[in-house]
C-alpha cells in the first residue's frame, strides 16, 4: 500500500506519483500490506454474502410420514426389511448408487472400530445394523443385475464377503486379546495383594513400616512389569520396544525372588512363593501370548481397512449406470438418500424436507462486488510484486559488481520497508568489505615480506648446521660437487680432509652436553679460520667436520693444509674463560686421484681418518686403496656375521686343559670357529673384534653359550658325570641385565649343574664399572665359576685378582712361552702361580707348545695345563676318547723330551723355589 501522506505532497501525474512512491522506503512492510488487503476483501465478502442472504427468496416445504413403532428396541433385518418395503410403497423407490454403497461401507467401518473399543449390547446392535444395511444394499442391486461369470459384481460380492469375515475376525481378537490383558491384570493384582500382605505382617515403628529389603525390591520390580505393562497394553504402542522393556522387568522380579527364595520360604511359605512363581510363569505366558495376539490383530487390521478401501473402489469401478432408477423432475438434485440417513427412532415420524432457492437481482450486485475484488486483488498483487522485484535485482546487480571486485558498489534504497532495510544492511556490509578488503591487502603485503624473509631464513637452515651456522651434509655435498667441477674444468684438484674431535666423548660426558655445544661451536670457528685461505669448512655430524680445499696444486699442498689443520688445534680452545686441550684426527681424500663422486670423496676421507685415529690420534692420513679394502672387508665380514647365526655357519671346538697331577681332563674350552659356504675358515681373531664393535657380539656369544650347555649335558648325562666346561664371555654380555636370568634359564632347560659351566673373561671387564662386577657376584653365588683368561697382559692384574669374584687364573702363553730358555720368565711365572696358589684361585697354564714347558711345569706347584702339545681343538664327537688317552699321551711327553743347558737352569731353579717354599712352610 501507498502512503497517502507521499501522494499529496507529489505533484504531476497520478502515475508519476505512483511510480515515485514506489521506489521510495514504504512506510509499511509487506505483513502490513498484505494484512490490510485480506481485511479489505473480507470485509467485501461479507457485504457479498449479506447481499446474498437478504436478496435470496427461500422456500421450504416439509412432509411427515408416520411409522409404526417396532416391537422391539433393536430391529432385526427382517423388521427393517419390512420397515424398507413400506417406505418404498409411501414414497418413490430411493436411489441406490456407489456414494449410498460408500457410505455404508463407512458406516459398518465406524462400527467395527466401536464394537472393537467397547464391548456392549449397543455396539453389537451397531454392527448388526451396520452389516445388514451393506447387505441389503448390495442386495439390491444384485436385484437389478444379471450376474454372470467373470462380471465385475461378482467380483465385489466376493470383496464384500471377505470384508464382512474380516470384520468378525477383527472382533474376536479384539475380545481375545482384552481377556489375556484382564488375565494378566488379575494375576498382576493377585502378585500385588500377596506382597501388601507379607509387608502388613512386618514391624511397625511410629505407624511406618519397616519392610524387608527383599520385599521392597520385589515390590519395586513388580511396580516396573505394572508400569511397563500399562506402556505395553496402550493402544499405538510400540510393541518390540514396551515389550522388551516388559519383557526386562518380569526378568528382574523373576531373579529378585530367586536370589531371596530362602528368605520368602523362612518368613512367608512354601505357598507363597510357588504362587508366586505361578503367578509370574503365567505373565510371562500371557504376555507372548498378547504380542502374538497383536500381531495377528495388525495383520487383521490392515486387511480390514484394505478389504474396505477396495471395496469401495470395486464398487465404484463395477456398478453400472441402470441400477440407479431414473431421478424425477420435482426431486431435488441434493436430496439426502436413505442410507445416509440416521436411523429411525420407534415411536417418531419420518421427515422428508424439500428446499427451493430462487435468485432476485442481488446477483448482479453480487457480480460488480466480484469485479471489485478481483481488480482490487490484481493491483495490489502488481504494486506489490513491483516492490519486491525492482529492489532485489537492484540488489542482486550490486552484488554481482562487488563479487566481480567493486568494493563501491552500492544498493539505491525504495522498496516496501523489509527490502529498504535490507538495502541499508547491504549497503553497510559493502562499506566493510571495503575496509576489510583495504586491511586485507595491507594485511597480504605483509604476510608477503614476512614470508619472503622467513623463505630465506628456512633456506639458511637447510642449508647450514643451527649450531655452527657452517654449510651441512646436504650444502656440503651440493659445494663440493660444485669445486670438482671447476677442478675438472681447470685442471685442478680438490682435497677433502674429514676431521673428527679426538675424546669428545669423554668431555661431553664430564663437563655435560651444553658446554660440549659450546666446545664445537669454539671448534668450528678455529677450522672456519684455518680453511678460510683454502676453501670452507663444514659440519658433517656430532663431532665431526669436513675441510675442502678447492683449487689444489698438488697432492703436497692438501697434506700441508691437513696438518696445518693438526697444527691449528696444538694451542687451547678457550670457552666460557676456560682453556681446554682438544686434538682432532684428520684423514684426507684427493679429487681425481682418489674418487671422482662427491660422496665417494667422503667415504675414502672417513676411511684415511680411522687410519689416522689408529695411528695414535692427533694425526693426518692420507687416503690408500688399501684402506678402502680394509673397510670393504670389514663391511663385508659384518655382513656375512649377520647371516652366519641363520646360515648355521658357526661350530664349536673343544680344547683340553689338564691336570699335572693327575693326567686327566678337567677342563674344556668351547672355541668358535666360522666355516664359509666356499669352505674357508675365518679366524676368531679376524671377526670377533668386529662382531664386538658392531655390537652383534651378544647374539654371538647367546648361542656360543646354548650350544656349548647343550653339548656338556649331553656329556653329564652320557660318560662323563664330571664334565665342566669353559665359555668365552664377552663384556657387553655381562652389562646386559638379563644374562645372568638367561645362563640360569638354559642350565635348568638342559638339566645341567651349575659346577658344570666356567665362563672366561679378559682384563677389559674391569673397564665396565660395578655392574660387572655385582653380576659377577651373582654368577659365583650360583655356583658358576669364572676365569680370568689371559692373565698377564694387561694393566691392572693384581688389582683384578683383588676385585673379581674368581675361582680360576689362566696365564697367558707370553709368560709361558720362555719358562723353558729364560730364568726370569721362569721366576715370574713360579711367583704369578706361587700368588695364585696363596690367594685359592686354580691355575691354567696356556699356550704349551714343547715338552720342555710341560715338564717344568710339572715340577712346580699342581696346575693345569692346555696348548697344542696336548691337543688341538677338536670336535665334540672327539673328546671322550682324547679322555680316555690322555694320560698316556701326557707320560709319553714327559719321558721323550731332551732337556737343553737352559732349561737345566730352569729346573734347578724350580727346585730351589720349591724346596724354599717347603722350608718356609716348616718354619711356620
Amino acid at each position: 500500500m501507498l502512503g497517502i501522506s507521499y501522494l499529496r505532497s507529489t505533484r504531476g501525474p497520478i502515475w508519476t506519483r505512483i511510480r515515485t512512491q514506489l521506489f521510495r522506503p514504504h512506510y509499511f512492510g509487506i505483513t502490513a500490506t498484505l494484512a490490510i488487503t485480506f481485511a479489505a476483501v473480507a470485509v467485501l465478502a461479507a457485504a457479498a454474502n449479506l447481499i446474498v442472504e437478504e436478496g435470496m427468496l427461500v422456500i421450504q416445504t416439509t412432509r411427515v410420514q408416520a411409522v409404526a413403532a417396532p416391537a422391539r428396541a433393536h430391529l432385526g433385518a427382517a423388521n427393517r426389511a419390512a420397515t424398507a418395503t413400506s417406505a418404498a410403497a409411501a414414497a418413490p423407490a430411493p436411489r441406490v448408487s456407489a456414494t449410498a454403497v460408500q457410505l455404508a461401507i463407512e458406516r459398518f467401518e465406524h462400527a467395527t472400530q466401536d464394537r472393537r473399543s467397547f464391548d456392549s449390547p449397543e455396539t453389537d446392535a451397531r454392527v448388526d445394523l451396520a452389516r445388514n444395511e451393506l447387505r441389503g444394499l448390495w442386495a439390491k442391486i444384485q436385484s437389478k443385475s444379471t450376474i454372470a461369470s467373470g462380471h465385475p459384481l461378482s467380483d465385489v460380492s466376493a470383496i464384500v464377503a471377505a470384508f464382512v469375515n474380516a470384520a468378525s475376525m477383527s472382533v474376536r481378537l479384539q475380545d481375545t486379546h482384552r481377556a489375556m490383558s484382564a488375565e494378566y491384570s488379575a494375576h498382576l493384582d493377585a502378585m500385588t495383594l500377596r506382597l501388601q500382605t507379607s509387608q502388613s505382617r512386618e514391624w511397625k515403628i511410629f505407624g511406618r513400616v519397616l519392610a524387608r529389603q527383599s520385599l521392597r525390591r520385589l515390590q519395586d520390580n513388580l511396580d516396573e512389569i505394572r508400569r511397563s505393562f500399562a506402556n505395553f497394553d496402550a493402544p499405538g504402542a510400540d510393541d518390540t520396544g514396551s515389550g522388551d522393556r516388559l519383557g526386562a522387568a518380569e526378568v528382574n522380579f523373576a531373579k529378585a525372588l530367586d536370589d531371596n527364595e530362602a528368605n520368602f520360604l523362612r518368613r512367608d511359605g512354601q505357598s507363597w512363593v510357588r504362587d508366586m512363581r505361578n503367578d509370574t510363569a503365567r505373565i510371562v505366558e500371557l504376555r507372548h501370548a498378547l504380542a502374538d495376539a497383536d500381531s495377528q490383530r495388525a495383520v487383521n487390521t490392515r486387511e480390514f481397512l484394505a478389504l474396505g478401501t477396495a471395496l469401495g473402489k470395486a464398487v465404484e469401478k463395477a456398478m453400472p449406470e441402470d441400477t440407479a432408477p431414473a431421478r424425477s423432475d420435482h426431486a431435488p438434485s441434493d436430496q439426502q438418500t436413505p442410507a445416509a440417513m440416521p436411523a429411525s427412532v420407534p415411536g417418531k415420524a419420518a421427515v422428508t424436507t424439500t428446499t427451493t432457492r430462487a435468485e432476485d437481482s442481488g446477483a448482479v450486485i453480487v457480480a460488480w462486488i466480484t469485479a471489485v475484488v478481483l481488480t482490487l486483488l490484481l493491483v495490489i498483487s502488481i504494486l506489490t510484486v513491483r516492490s519486491i522485484v525492482l529492489p532485489v535485482r537492484r540488489m542482486l546487480r550490486a552484488a554481482e559488481s562487488l563479487a566481480a571486485g567493486d568494493v563501491d558498489a552500492r544498493v539505491p534504497r525504495g522498496g516496501i520497508k523489509e527490502l529498504d532495510t535490507l538495502a541499508i544492511g547491504f549497503n553497510r556490509m559493502a562499506a566493510q568489505l571495503a575496509a576489510a578488503g583495504a586491511a586485507a591487502q595491507e594485511h597480504q603485503r605483509n604476510l608477503e615480506i614476512t614470508v619472503e624473509q622467513r623463505t630465506r631464513e628456512l633456506q639458511h637452515l637447510a642449508e647450514h648446521d643451527p649450531l655452527t651456522l657452517l654449510p651441512n651434509r646436504r650444502q656440503l655435498l651440493l659445494l663440493l660437487g660444485n669445486a670438482t667441477e671447476r677442478a675438472s674444468r681447470t685442471q685442478r684438484k680438490v682435497g677433502v680432509l674429514f676431521v673428527d674431535v679426538d675424546n669428545f666423548k669423554n668431555l661431553n660426558d664430564s663437563l655435560g652436553h651444553t658446554f660440549g655445544d659450546h666446545v664445537l661451536v669454539a671448534i668450528a670457528r678455529r677450522l672456519q679460520a684455518a680453511a678460510d685461505h683454502v676453501g670452507f669448512a663444514a659440519r658433517w655430524g656430532g663431532d665431526e667436520f669436513a675441510v675442502v680445499y678447492q683449487e689444489a696444486q698438488s697432492r703436497e699442498a692438501v697434506e700441508q693444509a691437513g696438518q696445518a689443520l693438526v697444527d691449528a688445534f696444538r694451542e687451547p680452545v678457550t670457552v666460557h674463560g676456560r682453556d681446554l686441550t682438544v686434538s682432532v684426527s684428520v684423514g684426507a681424500s684427493l679429487f681425481p686421484d682418489h674418487e671422482i663422486r662427491p660422496e665417494d670423496l667422503l667415504s675414502a676421507a672417513d676411511a684415511a681418518l680411522f687410519n689416522a685415529k689408529a695411528l695414535g690420534r692427533s694425526q693426518l692420513a692420507m687416503f690408500t686403496p688399501a684402506l678402502l679394502a680394509a673397510a670393504t672387508s670389514k663391511f663385508s665380514t659384518e655382513q656375512g656375521l649377520r647371516r652366519a647365526i641363520e646360515r648355521a655357519e658357526f661350530e664349536l671346538v673343544y680344547q683340553p686343559e689338564v691336570s699335572i697331577e693327575s693326567f686327566e681332563i678337567i677342563v674344556v674350552e668351547a672355541l668358535i670357529r666360522w666355516r664359509l659356504p666356499d669352505g674357508r675358515r675365518v679366524s676368531p681373531a679376524e671377526f670377533l673384534p668386529i662382531a664386538e664393535e658392531s655390537g652383534l657380539i651378544n647374539e654371538i656369544g647367546t648361542w656360543v653359550l646354548r650350544d656349548a650347555i647343550r653339548t656338556a649335558a649331553g656329556w653329564y648325562h652320557g660318560e662323563w658325570p664330571g664334565v665342566r666346561i669353559a665359555v668365552n664371555v664377552s663384556p657387553r654380555q655381562l652389562m646386559d641385565d638379563r644374562f645372568v636370568d638367561q645362563l640360569r634359564g638354559m642350565l635348568d632347560e638342559f638339566r645341567l649343574p651349575s659346577r658344570c659351566i666356567e665362563l672366561e673373561l679378559t682384563e677389559s671387564v674391569l673397564q665396565t664399572g660395578s655392574r660387572t662386577i655385582e653380576s659377577l657376584r651373582r654368577l659365583r653365588s650360583s655356583e658358576i665359576a669364572i676365569a680370568l683368561d689371559d692373565f698377564g697382559t694387561g694393566y691392572s692384574s693384581l688389582a683384578s685378582l683383588e676385585e673379581l669374584p674368581l675361582s680360576r687364573i689362566k696365564l697367558d702363553r707370553s709368560l709361558i712361552d720362555g719358562i723353558d730358555t729364560s730364568p726370569r720368565a721362569a721366576a715370574i711365572a713360579s711367583a704369578i702361580i706361587d700368588l695364585c696358589s696363596n690367594l685359592g684361585l686354580a691355575v691354567t697354564a696356556e699356550g704349551v707348545e714343547r715338552p720342555q714347558q710341560l715338564a717344568l711345569l710339572c715340577e712346580g706347584r699342581p696346575i693345569s695345563v692346555q696348548g697344542y702339545l696336548l691337543s688341538r681343538p677338536v670336535a665334540s664327537d672327539q673328546i671322550l676318547a682324547l679322555r680316555a688317552n690322555m694320560a698316556a699321551i701326557v707320560q709319553d711327553i714327559i719321558v721323550s723330551p731332551r732337556p737343553s743347558p737352559q732349561h737345566d737352569a730352569t729346573v734347578s731353579l724350580f727346585d730351589a723355589q720349591r724346596k724354599h717354599r717347603q722350608s718356609a712352610r716348616t718354619q711356620r
